[in-house]
């Protein structure tokens, strides 16, 4: 889920490697959780104590923008208090800092990742890859029966083994800030691994509701691990509503994604250095197998034969250098060596400049996306989309009118959209305020601010003492 070119600092994390924990050394939470209402204008979340934990940085890509930009939009509208787990870097000391955000206050406490590993994502976590392993888990372990009669009773007991790519001391850390303060809700951002499930106890066990929300396709709910934490959380959410299985249909909730669309305004661009004078088809992703670049290479190596006037923009960190060093061979192979520009790793500010200066954006993904907010922040910019209808990508475009949905792995027509919209400018314009107004309708901050406020609400009315009830 990249929403900015940079991808995350996760390249920092994994060079200064750290093995401390932050259960070795007390935390000071100074005044966490003040009441800094102001009575003449009370907000829904005043006084309210929310605990974040994901698998990402303090700063980055898709994930980390996210949290951001949500964060800040609820503190401008309530005196709370929100604590974030993040992976901490080892060019830092593993302490807890805060910032005073609007009206109230966020606290970012950093957990450790042990040294050599690289934080897990969805793509690496637990979910069966092997065609008999779905098969026995689908046709035997989800069999009705055998599910209500022994299965949800053994997962809801068991104990998820850690696997490398998960961070330390997430519960102990968790269990400590419960300890001095009232946690009205603690919110999982990833869930089905064993630091999530270390969180999950000890909000078990002191009768605080928590609640999921999956940032990633759907299917990441058919991971058996990740469905013990679907059965036991007092609320279940997502950012899209695609490809749901039927058992969290009924106690789904879809919180959708926003940005910033005064930020993300072409007004606001200005011409980067080095931008090419020919329709420019940008990709903002990092460069990894998963995010397409070798298809759009493929789909465009047509268009140039054709004596089309393109050029391409791979704006994104390089994650893998023998997968770069395979995109570089082909756009050689392709004779696509005067149309490639690698952008690199940019700030979102760049990010913008270089929406400001593209014709149009490319999102041939098969990475398991929840919605792909850079399809948001390029229709903001009044960029139409062609898109894999990978996972929740669907979601974010309304196909033929701000863009187009192609199949995924669908290179011919990828190709055929590509040529379309390159040879007609008034419908690539026309497209593109298309999906700026269905991006201000949509996802704007203040409308992602206000599903989270009442989902939290509903799911912090759920508080129970002692255990969760185990649902289906």
């Amino acid at each position: 889920m990249a929403s900015q070119a940079s991808g995350s600092v996760r390249a920092e994390a994994l060079a200064h490697p750290t093995t401390m924990s932050p259960a070795s050394t007390t935390i000071d939470w100074g005044e966490i959780g003040r009441d800094r209402r102001n009575p003449s204008q009370p907000g829904p979340l005043d006084g309210r104590v929310i605990v974040r934990f994901a698998h990402a940085f303090e700063t980055g890509g898709g994930m980390e923008r996210y949290l951001d930009d949500l964060d800040r939009s609820l503190l401008a509208r309530s005196a709370a208090t929100i604590v974030r787990l993040y992976v901490g870097s080892g060019s830092r000391s593993l302490a807890p800092h805060t910032e005073t955000i609007g009206l109230g206050s966020l606290v970012k406490v950093p957990l450790a990742l042990p040294t050599g590993e690289n934080l897990q994502t969805p793509s690496e976590s637990k979910r069966p890859g092997i065609p008999w392993k779905r098969l026995v888990r689908d046709r035997i372990l989800y069999n009705p029966l055998i599910w209500h009669l022994l299965i949800k009773w053994w997962l809801a007991s068991r104990r998820i083994p850690r696997r490398p790519g998960q961070l330390v001391g997430a519960g102990r850390t968790v269990a400590e800030l419960m300890r001095q303060h009232h946690v009205d809700l603690i919110m999982l951002h990833f869930f089905g691994t064993a630091d999530a499930d270390e969180i999950v106890l000890e909000a078990r066990q002191s009768g605080t509701p928590f609640a999921l929300l999956n940032h990633y396709s759907n299917d990441q709910f058919l991971n058996l691990s990740v469905r013990k934490h679907t059965m036991l959380a007092s609320g279940i959410a997502g950012v899209n509503g695609l490809g749901l299985p039927k058992f969290v249909r009924r106690d789904f909730c879809n919180l959708s994604d926003g940005i910033d669309v005064d930020f993300f305004r072409p007004s606001m661009a200005r011409p980067p250095s080095g931008a090419p004078a020919l329709p420019l088809v940008l990709l903002p992703a990092r460069v990894v197998r998963t995010k397409g670049h070798l298809d759009l290479v493929k789909a465009a190596a047509a268009l140039g034969r054709d004596g089309i006037a393109f050029a391409i923009g791979f704006a994104g960190r390089a994650d893998s250098p023998s997968f770069t060093d395979e995109l570089r061979r082909a756009i050689i192979q392709f004779g696509l060596v005067n149309h490639v520009q690698f952008l690199g790793e940019l700030s979102v500010e760049r990010l913008r400049d270089w929406y400001g200066a593209s014709a149009l954006v490319a999102l041939p993904t098969y990475h398991h996306e929840g919605l792909g907010r850079v399809s948001l922040e390029a229709q903001a910019m009044q960029l139409p989309i062609i898109a894999y209808a990978t996972g929740g990508v669907a979601e974010g475009i309304i196909s033929g009118q701000t863009g187009y949905l192609v199949k995924t792995g669908d290179t011919e027509g990828l190709s055929l959209r590509l040529r379309e919209l390159l040879v007609d400018a008034p419908k690539r314009k026309a497209m593109g305020r298309a999906g700026r107004q269905w991006v201000e309708e949509r996802f704007s901050l203040g409308a992602l601010a206000h599903r989270h406020e009442q989902f939290y609400l509903r799911v912090i009315a759920s508080r129970k003492e002692g255990a969760f009830p185990i649902k289906s």
